[in-house]
């Protein structure tokens, strides 16, 4: 009985471990380039996003800011702008931001 009570006890903490680091946090996820291409007519265009470690972000433009993450929400501080929060997904090598006006997936390079 004592056996069998182990075993439960060890397959219950391997299974909470590998639950806890399958999720991964959301804050060194998102840290690495992510690039966007819309290739609609009349318009190409691509946008650029870097993510750091210490909660930085630059674009490709070289505009730099700050970001902040709070759950799924992603709160950017940037130039004279107000700071801006969207929804945020990743999902394997996609990055999905939503907002108000904003509907946008980039891939990570």
């Amino acid at each position: 009985m004592k056996k069998r009570v182990l075993s439960v006890v060890l397959v219950v903490v391997c299974l909470a471990l590998a639950v806890g680091c399958a999720g991964g946090d959301p804050e060194s996820a998102i840290v690495g380039s992510w690039e966007c291409r819309d290739t609609t007519i009349p318009h190409t265009w691509v946008c650029n996003l870097t993510f750091d470690a210490n909660g930085r972000f630059v674009d490709g433009d070289g505009d730099w800011g700050s970001y902040t993450i709070s759950g799924n929400r992603i709160t950017f501080e940037f130039d004279d702008f107000h700071p801006f929060t969207a929804t945020f997904r990743i999902s394997g090598d996609r990055l999905r931001l939503t907002g108000d006006d904003l509907r946008l997936t980039l891939h990570r390079v």
